[in-house]
């Protein structure tokens, strides 16, 4: 048995991003920030529309490679705004690329985004035992906690809403529900925390919303 969010008439792509990904503990920084553009994105689309979409996410931000990504001029950015409208706001576009420029400091800092991220739970997964999906919730004190300390940082667009996101899709919280296949394995995966990867000093060169705030209700 699955959550209750994923129904017989879920698009396989999500049933996919489930099974395999949400509420895996991530300790891969660039992953990490791709999962944390992507639960920004939830403010204007679904984890279905952002799903379908996640090969043309990555073409836009350089395969979600912050050192890369903070060294975005303006041109760069404008051509964005004009050819991913669709995806993104130019608001949201722009919280990316400051966002990559505030992890540089984050990684310097804290060794990786890894560190700063699980910092907050003291490097263990929060595992809840939820029975419905109307116990689990938008947001948390946790994720308050942790959206305020990246405002502080300079951090854009990270409302509690995004972050409790961002914390369920990168397994800092496992919200699978109790009757749900995947809640014994996300609670047993032990993602080794050694596996972090530091952006390199130098880049690697090879989505509308008018308001920051998050919307407290979403699709899973």
């Amino acid at each position: 048995m699955r959550c209750f969010w994923i129904t017989a008439n879920s698009d396989p792509q999500y049933v996919a991003f489930h099974d395999d990904e949400w509420g895996v503990p991530v300790h891969d920084d660039r992953t990490l920030f791709e999962l944390f553009t992507l639960s920004q994105a939830l403010a204007e689309l679904t984890w279905p529309a952002i799903l379908s979409k996640r090969e043309e996410f990555r073409e836009m931000f350089d395969k979600f490679n912050p050192a890369s990504i903070s060294e975005f001029t303006e041109k760069k950015i404008t051509m964005l705004r004009s050819n991913a409208s669709v995806l993104l706001s130019e608001q949201k576009i722009r919280a990316v690329v400051t966002n990559a420029k505030q992890m540089r400091k984050v990684v310097q800092e804290f060794g990786s985004f890894s560190n700063y991220c699980w910092s907050f739970v003291n490097h263990k997964p929060i595992t809840n035992c939820f029975r419905y999906a109307r116990q689990v919730p938008t947001k948390t004190p946790k994720a308050e906690a942790i959206s305020k300390d990246l405002m502080r940082r300079g951090f854009q667009c990270v409302g509690p809403t995004t972050i409790y996101s961002f914390m369920q899709v990168a397994g800092i919280v496992n919200d699978h529900l109790s009757c749900c296949f995947r809640f014994k394995a996300c609670s047993e995966h032990k993602a080794s925390e050694k596996i972090v990867r530091a952006e390199p000093a130098l880049p690697d060169r090879r989505l509308s919303s008018p308001s920051s705030e998050d919307s407290d209700i979403r699709e899973m």
